[in-house]
């Protein structure tokens, strides 16, 4: 405080010590009214950022619950249409189920027929192996007789070549006239 002030406080005495005391006290409650108010500027910006995020969160589920609406109402629509084709494929099945009547009479009469051709053709192929079996063992026997001649074929073509070759390996010697001995070299197979 100034000094002038402090000054005529003085001179007035007891009523100066009363008006210092309250000018300290009206300033001290002058801060704590100031410090105050900074808190209530503060709590309020909070209940402001609150009452954003609230009026978003309701915005949000009113737009959502608006969503859920319109879901339900195709739920609906969808359900109506599922019963009129419930009631369609019920029609449908009634079709089908005299179908599939008609149908059963008719195999069961096929059936029987195809059991009578199934033990015809059984009948027939019995007969037909049997024939089979028959010419199977006439060309097993075919078989063996062609297999005998052809090896007894080749045993004597390989012996006129071994006969005709000592021939002309005795030729090629009295060409000579010096006696060669022949190596025979196995072919590599292909």
């Amino acid at each position: 405080m100034p000094e002038w002030i402090v000054g005529l406080l003085k001179e007035m005495g007891i009523e100066g010590g009363i008006i210092f005391v309250l000018m300290g006290v009206v300033t001290i409650m002058a801060e704590v009214i100031r410090r105050l108010l900074q808190h209530a500027s503060k709590v309020y910006s909070y209940r402001l950022t609150e009452r954003d995020t609230l009026n978003k969160a309701l915005t949000d589920t009113a737009r959502v619950l608006a969503d859920m609406l319109e879901a339900t109402r195709d739920r609906n629509d969808l359900t109506e249409d599922q019963a009129d084709l419930i009631a369609k494929q019920s029609q449908a099945f009634e079709v089908l189920k005299v179908t599939i009547l008609g149908q059963y009479d008719n195999i069961r009469s096929n059936n029987t027929a195809v059991a009578q051709s199934v033990t015809a053709m059984a009948e027939a192929i019995r007969a037909l192996t049997s024939l089979v079996n028959d010419n199977r063992g006439i060309a097993i026997n075919q078989v063996t007789d062609v297999k005998q001649a052809v090896s007894a074929a080749v045993s004597e073509i390989k012996e006129s070549i071994r006969i005709a070759n000592q021939a002309q390996i005795t030729e090629i010697r009295t060409i000579l006239g010096v006696e060669v001995t022949l190596v025979r070299r196995r072919l590599k197979s292909p």
